[in-house]
C-alpha cells in the first residue's frame, strides 16, 4: 500500500490547529497515538482528541481506493477497541487529482460511512491567514486563487528563518506541492531564484527520496508514465545524467527515452 509521503505525515502530525478545526469545526486540544492494536503493525495518520472529547480520525489518500470503506472500518473497530469510546469521528482526506471513491459500506446487516472530502474544497485562504507556518504549508494542496502571491508569501516567511529550519521547510513544501504539477514548478523557480545560495540537496533528502520512491511505485502500479516522467524531469533538474537517474529509478536508458517522448507526444496532442 503506497501511503501519503513523510513530509505530510510530519506537518499533520503537529497537530496545525486551523487545518483540524476546518476539518472537524472543532479545536483539537490532544494528539493521541497513533499505533493501533493489531497483529500486523497498523497506524493511522492522525489521531486527534477534539474539545468535546470525540476522537477524530483522519486518513490522507493520494489515489482511489476501492477498499476505502473496508479500511476504514478496520481502523474504527481498532480506534474503538484501544480508547474505550464510541465517540470516533472519522474522515478520509482526497490529496489527488480526481476524486472517484465511496464513503460507505452497506451489506446484509452492516450499516458503515465515514466523511470522504476533496482537499481541494477547502477554503485555502484561512491556512494562508493562519499563524501555524504548517498550515500555510498545507495550503498548497488546496485551490489556490492568486499561486503568485501565495508563493511569494510563503517564500518571504520561510526566509525569515534560521537556516536549518528554513531548509527543512523548504523540503517540506517542495515534497508536498508535488501533488500540484502547476504551482510546483513555480515554486522550484521561485526557490532557485530566491533561496540558490542556500543549498539544498534533494538528492539526499529522505523526504524527497521516499516521495519520488512513491511515485515511482504508484506510476508502475497503475502502468502510467506521468509519474515516471516527473521523477525523470525532477533529477534530470537536478543536474543528474541519465545513466544515475536510470540506476535510481530501475530502468533503462531505453525506457526512460521512450517515457520522455510518450508523454511529450501527449501534450503535444491535447
Amino acid at each position: 500500500m503506497i501511503k501519503v509521503d513523510i513530509s505530510l505525515r510530519e506537518i499533520i502530525s503537529k497537530l496545525p490547529d486551523k487545518f483540524i478545526e476546518i476539518l472537524t469545526g472543532k479545536k483539537g486540544v490532544k494528539l493521541l497515538d497513533t499505533s493501533l492494536p493489531n497483529v500486523k503493525d497498523k497506524r493511522a495518520d492522525l489521531l486527534v482528541e477534539l474539545e468535546d472529547k470525540t476522537i477524530f480520525h483522519l486518513e490522507l489518500q493520494t489515489f482511489n481506493d476501492k477498499n476505502m470503506p473496508l479500511r476504514m472500518l478496520e481502523y474504527y473497530i481498532l480506534i474503538r477497541e484501544k480508547y474505550k469510546t464510541n465517540k470516533i469521528e472519522q474522515m478520509v482526506l482526497f490529496i489527488g487529482e480526481n476524486l472517484n471513491m465511496i464513503s460507505s459500506l452497506s451489506e446484509n446487516k452492516l450499516n458503515f460511512s465515514y466523511t470522504l472530502k476533496d482537499i481541494k474544497e477547502i477554503n485555502c485562504n484561512e491556512l494562508i491567514n493562519s499563524n501555524d507556518l504548517e498550515d500555510k504549508i498545507l495550503a498548497v494542496l488546496c485551490k489556490i486563487e492568486d499561486e503568485n502571491k501565495y508563493i511569494n508569501g510563503i517564500i518571504n516567511e520561510i526566509l525569515k528563518l534560521d537556516e536549518n529550519k528554513r531548509k527543512d521547510y523548504i523540503k517540506k513544501l517542495l515534497s508536498l506541492s508535488r501533488y500540484r504539477t502547476k504551482i510546483n514548478e513555480k515554486l522550484i523557480a521561485n526557490i532557485k531564484e530566491r533561496v540558490m545560495p542556500i543549498t539544498i540537496d534533494l538528492r539526499n533528502d529522505p523526504y524527497f527520496k521516499e516521495g519520488l520512491q512513491q511515485g515511482i511505485q504508484q506510476g508502475l502500479l497503475k502502468g502510467e508514465t506521468k509519474g515516471l516522467k516527473k521523477g525523470i524531469l525532477v533529477l534530470m533538474d537536478l543536474g543528474l545524467k541519465k545513466e544515475d537517474i536510470a540506476k535510481k529509478m530501475n530502468l533503462s536508458i531505453k525506457e526512460i527515452d521512450e517515457i520522455l517522448k510518450e508523454n511529450n507526444e501527449a501534450s503535444k496532442n491535447r
